[in-house]
C-alpha cells in the first residue's frame, strides 16, 4: 500500500515536525517518496540545513529507522528553480492586490493548517479552498489580459503539470522493479488532488496497477 500525504513545506504552529513524525511512525513505511528532485538529493541529506519540513521531520526518523526514501520530483537547477518562486511571488502580489477575496483565501491558507495541522491538509475543506484560489488566478488572469502574467501564469501551470507527471512517473517505475509492504508519499498540498486525478485515470486505464490509500485521516 502506497499513503498518500498531503503536507506543508514549512512549520506552522501543530503542522511540524514532532506532528509528521507521529505520522510516519504509526504508517511505518519500507519506502518514503518524497517531493525532491534527484539533483539535490544526496547533497540534502549530506547537509546539516533542511530543505523543508519534510526533509527534517525524514532525517530525524532515519536516525532510528533503516527504510529507503527515494525523489521522485523532476530534476531542476538553481536558476529554474529561482524563476520559479519568483514567478510565483510575482503573480502572488498582483492577485492580492485585485482581489480581497484572494487576500482572505491566502490568510485561511496559513490559519487553517496551523490551526488543524496535517488532516486540514488533506482535507475536502482545504480542496475546496484551494480550488477557490485556483478559479479566481485564472479568472485574474484573464481579466487583466497582460501578456507578461499570462505566460508567466502558464508557464507555472505547465511546469507544476511536467512535475506531477514526472512525480508519478517515477514512483510506479520504483514501484514496478522494487518490492515493498508499506510505502509513504509526502507532497505539498497544492499537489494532492491533481496527484489523485492523474493516478486516479492511471490505473483505469493501465494493467499495472498499485494499492493507494488517499485517506489516511478518515
Amino acid at each position: 500500500m502506497i499513503t498518500l500525504i498531503a503536507t506543508g513545506h514549512y512549520e506552522k504552529g501543530i503542522c511540524n515536525s514532532n506532528e509528521l513524525y507521529d505520522i510516519i511512525e504509526r504508517i511505518s513505511p519500507d519506502v518514503i517518496f518524497e517531493e525532491v528532485p534527484p539533483n539535490k538529493f544526496a547533497a540534502l541529506y549530506e547537509d546539516f540545513n533542511s530543505y523543508s519540513l519534510e526533509t527534517k521531520t525524514i532525517k530525524k526518523y532515519l536516525q532510528k529507522n533503516s527504510i529507503d526514501h527515494f525523489p521522485v520530483d523532476m530534476d531542476r537547477d538553481d536558476i529554474t528553480q529561482e524563476v520559479f518562486f519568483n514567478d510565483f511571488n510575482f503573480m502572488s502580489n498582483i492577485f492580492i492586490y485585485h482581489s480581497l477575496e484572494y487576500k482572505d483565501l491566502g490568510i485561511e491558507w496559513n490559519y487553517q493548517p496551523a490551526q488543524s495541522g496535517f488532516p486540514y491538509l488533506n482535507s475536502q475543506q482545504c480542496k475546496k479552498l484551494l480550488e477557490r484560489k485556483s478559479f479566481l488566478e485564472s479568472e485574474l488572469v484573464k481579466n487583466i489580459n497582460h501578456k507578461t502574467l499570462t505566460n508567466r501564469y502558464n508557464d507555472w501551470k505547465e511546469f507544476n503539470d511536467e512535475r506531477e507527471n514526472e512525480m508519478i512517473k517515477n514512483i510506479y517505475n520504483y514501484c514496478y522493479l522494487k518490492k515493498y509492504d508499506r510505502a509513504l508519499f509526502l507532497v505539498g498540498a497544492e499537489h494532492r488532488w491533481p496527484l489523485i486525478e492523474k493516478i486516479t485515470r492511471l490505473e483505469n486505464d493501465n494493467e499495472f496497477k498499485l494499492n493507494w490509500n488517499f485517506n489516511y485521516f478518515t
